[in-house]
């Protein structure tokens, strides 16, 4: 009898495992990426501004950033700490992650979580004039979301959209290629554009975006 009813225990445990699986294309999770994530942030910074709504901290900053296909700035020194503000955000049946070097404009990565895939983007936004375009030729605009290959997306758990909760997480990425202004130009003339690509790794951690 001891080994049937241990037998009941197994069969229920593994169908328990099946329907508590996060089963999304693109998505690694792993709670301990926590353990990662805290050697690489510092303490919350203060900023006055940033009230509760999203988390604010230092992080290090991995990159290799090409402009005209040409490498131009490499950084892996991880003992350098950058502010960096990052939040989550559900929009109905969709979770957005955001995360983003400065705390203003900013450069980062945008994680989109629909229909059980999940997509990552590399972030760029500006804060005073619009600075990015996807194509040499498009009209400049404030916020880009520019697609990615060799993408890697962990989170430690993914996040309830009833509870506010942290999360933590680490993405890495090659951008597409991209058009960046330059905030030096003559008043009536177009801005010189740079064509940028950016890889990235980034670790990090979100709490829920607090709007009101």
């Amino acid at each position: 009898m001891k080994y049937l009813n241990l037998i009941l225990v197994l069969i229920f445990y593994s169908c328990s495992s099946k329907q508590n699986k996060i089963d999304i294309n693109g998505l690694i999770v792993d709670p301990t990426i926590k353990n990662e994530v805290e050697k690489h942030i510092s303490q919350p910074l203060e900023w006055k501004d940033s009230g509760d709504f999203m988390q604010v901290y230092g992080n290090s900053l991995s990159i290799e950033g090409y402009e005209n296909d040409s490498l131009v700035i490499s950084s892996t020194d991880f003992s350098k700490k950058l502010p960096f503000r990052s939040f989550y955000l559900w929009d109905k049946d969709t979770l957005g992650i955001n995360g983003a070097y400065g705390l203003f404009g900013g450069t980062g990565f945008y994680i989109k979580i629909a229909n059980k895939k999940a997509k990552l983007f590399h972030m760029l936004s500006s804060d005073d004039f619009p600075t990015y375009a996807y194509k040499e030729k498009d009209s400049l605009i404030m916020r880009l979301e520019v697609p990615c290959t060799d993408t890697k997306i962990v989170l430690s758990e993914l996040p309830d959209s009833t509870k506010n909760r942290i999360i933590y997480g680490f993405v890495e990425f090659k951008s597409d290629s991209f058009y960046s202004a330059s905030d030096v130009f003559i008043k009536g003339e177009e801005p010189q554009r740079k064509k940028i690509r950016n890889n990235m790794k980034i670790y990090f951690k979100s709490g829920l975006l607090k709007i009101n």
